[in-house]
Formats: structure tokens, C-alpha cells, sequence
């Protein structure tokens, strides 16, 4: 069954549903909460996601594109193959703490 909303302003409490292969447009969804979320496979564009926090969050075989990553804070985090621009994380970790020691 497909349910279309348009121009709806109400807040949703959503809880045990599937609304896979679903579509977002235009929408402000500020503020809101999302908990044992599967978003596995989807695809976001033009997000505003400053100011929002992760936790406890399977990030693997993302990839990130044209980003703007400035004041970003990683901590805690398991980064075997992470790359940056073509340059394994691993190998800058290992590169500044050879420049750390001299």
C-alpha cells in the first residue's frame, strides 16, 4: 500500500513499520529522533546534517562524496580501510605518530 503525504505539518510518531523503498523530498525533519533505524542501501543527497550526533553506528562500505567535513569529531572508532582522498587512515595515523616521536 503506498501513502502519499504532501505539505503535511504534524509531528509523526512512527514505531515498528517498514516503509522501505520509500522517497524523502523536501523535508524537514529537523530535530527528530531515529533509533534501531535500517537505512541499508540508501541514497542521501543535499542533507543538512550539521550538529547531529552518532552513536552506535555501522558506518561500513559508506562512501562520502563532495562533503563538507570541518569540525567533524571521530572517536572510538574501528577505521581498518578507511580512506581519505586514495590515502589509508591506518598510514596518516602511523605517519604522525613518527613525526610525534621526533
Amino acid at each position: 500500500m503506498t501513502q502519499t503525504l504532501h505539505q503535511i505539518r504534524e509531528e509523526l510518531d512512527v514505531r515498528e513499520s517498514v516503509v522501505a523503498n520509500s522517497s524523502f523530498d523536501d523535508v524537514n525533519m529537523s530535530n527528530s529522533n531515529f533509533n534501531n533505524i535500517n537505512l541499508s542501501v540508501s541514497k542521501v543527497t543535499c542533507a543538512n546534517l550539521a550538529g547531529t550526533r552518532f552513536f552506535d553506528v555501522n558506518l561500513s562500505g559508506v562512501q562520502f562524496e563532495n562533503v563538507n567535513m570541518s569540525n567533524v569529531a571521530i572517536e572510538n572508532a574501528n577505521v581498518a580501510g578507511m580512506m581519505i582522498d586514495g590515502v589509508a587512515v591506518s598510514e596518516l595515523f602511523a605517519a604522525y605518530n613518527a613525526a610525534k616521536k621526533t
